[in-house]
């Protein structure tokens, strides 16, 4: 028994995570965050195990550098699990190394997408002991308690070496029950949790749909127990929450497990609202209508472009008759819908871009995220940009939304790709339609009306000509 054990879940301060803020698509210390589902995993893990758990999100609790290792200092904790952020990558290096310092006994373990690439160097240099290919593995907790033989998922420090574990294959997980407990007295502010305090929820991992510039394409998806979701969002309930956001890549990825899961929600004052990230080709009517039926308030789909021959070369596997009647039926339903868009993918132009545009305006969501075009780790859009000579291997710092560290596509450079990032977004939210509806559906809340009005002034002020 490891009862006296401790781990700490730590968010560490700087660190600019990108958050998919739909709105004004800023990604600053005053954005959006949400409880970390690596975090809230990895501690169901390491408590079923016997282990005890703290959390620090230095970003929503605002904590200096100096804060955050004080903290860390008094805690005396055997394991710090930390998770590292693809736009900033130099910052947290920066701190791990300080973080090292202050704890040389403390095991550090590492999390993010940006390690699966470059994992084996932050090992290696001594920045981590060790890195989660996948933060619902149990080989963090047993490399944590000394074990060194057959860890999946893992890349971790020996006395022989650094070893990088074998990728698991499983089609299910179970990670237990996450301390939602330990990240509900945080001031987590999301765009689309029109309650507060709301949870972050994951029933899934991966995907397995081929979408060439997403991680997700490149890790094995699998699925968690029904039964444990239940338990977690009994949990919740207990907890007082009654607001979360799903963040499996796409809901009803499985139409079957998608409707079992809807019928786990409670309805009425014990009900939950909550938003979900879909795709066009994978929501109906029937499946709509349920959805809102059992809270879902709120669709997030990938629209990327409105270009048939880049839908195809990003293998996105639909069409744009699949994205009008997605958002139609969604809408008919009850619900508002967001999109996300991509500038600067390879082989279009600015006709093409100003297509999409139309398109987006024509298909009329409540939301626009627009994205640039980022060769993120393990993406098959990554290898075909260092193929062409546009990135290095070596790129690390991926930013998608444009704040910083936008990338040439073969066809525009930077400069272009970003004018037309804000061109999109100003085109969008600034149509008379837009702001009519937002005010008229908002006049009856006037915290949310508040709300919009508040980060339209940021939309504005980040998206000037």
């Amino acid at each position: 028994m490891n009862a006296t054990r401790s781990v700490l879940l730590l968010n560490p301060p700087g660190q600019n995570i990108y958050i998919r803020d739909y709105y004004c698509s800023k990604l600053s210390r005053t954005g959006y965050t949400f409880p970390p589902i690596d975090l809230l995993h990895m501690g169901a893990v390491f408590n079923a195990h016997d282990w005890t758990t703290q959390a620090v999100d230095a970003i929503v609790q605002e904590l200096g550098v100096e804060e955050t290792l004080a903290i860390v200092e008094r805690s005396s904790t055997d394991v710090i699990f930390i998770l590292v952020g693809a736009v900033s990558v130099d910052e947290d290096a920066a701190f791990l190394r300080e973080l090292r310092l202050r704890a040389p006994k403390t095991v550090l373990i590492g999390s993010g997408d940006v390690l699966r690439e470059h994992g084996k160097k932050w090992v290696e240099t001594g920045l981590l002991d060790a890195v989660t290919l996948d933060f619902c593995s149990p080989s963090s907790v047993r490399y944590a308690q000394g074990e060194t033989a057959d860890l999946e998922d893992l890349i971790y420090k020996t006395k022989e070496g650094v070893i990088e574990g074998q990728v698991s294959s499983g089609k299910a997980m179970s990670v237990g029950l996450p301390p939602h407990e330990l990240f509900k007295p945080f001031p987590y502010r999301f765009p689309f949790a029109y309650r507060r305090p709301f949870a972050s929820l994951l029933t899934d991992y991966g995907c397995p749909y081929r979408c060439s510039f997403c991680v997700m394409a490149s890790l094995h998806y699998h699925t968690r127990p029904l039964d444990e979701i239940a338990a977690e969002l009994a949990h919740l309930q207990a907890l007082g929450v009654r607001e979360f956001a799903l963040w499996d890549q796409t809901f009803a990825v499985n139409r079957a497990r998608g409707l079992e899961f809807l019928d786990l929600l409670p309805e009425g004052a014990d009900g939950f609202g909550w938003t979900c990230f879909t795709r066009p080709d994978c929501v109906d009517a029937e499946l709509a209508n349920a959805m809102a039926a059992k809270g879902c308030h709120t669709v997030i789909m990938g629209v990327e472009t409105a270009k048939a021959e880049s839908l195809e070369a990003i293998q996105k596997d639909f069409s744009t008759t699949d994205m009008k009647t997605a958002f139609t039926v969604c809408r008919r339903a009850g619900m508002e819908t967001a999109a996300t868009v991509i500038v600067g993918l390879p082989g279009e132009s600015i006709a093409d871009i100003e297509a999409t545009m139309d398109f987006v305006c024509d298909l009329d969501p409540d939301y626009l995220s627009v994205h640039t075009a980022i060769p993120r780790a393990g993406t098959k859009l990554r290898r075909q940009m260092v193929a062409q000579g546009l990135v290095s291997a070596d790129l690390a710092n991926m930013d998608q939304s444009g704040e910083s560290g936008v990338i040439s596509s073969d066809t525009l450079d930077p400069k272009t790709i970003m004018a037309m990032r804000k061109r999109f977004n100003r085109r969008f939210y600034l149509r008379p339609k837009f702001l009519v509806r937002t005010v008229w559906n908002n006049l009856k809340n006037p915290a949310r009306l508040i709300e919009h009005v508040r980060q339209g002034l940021t939309l504005l002020s980040n998206n000037r000509g």
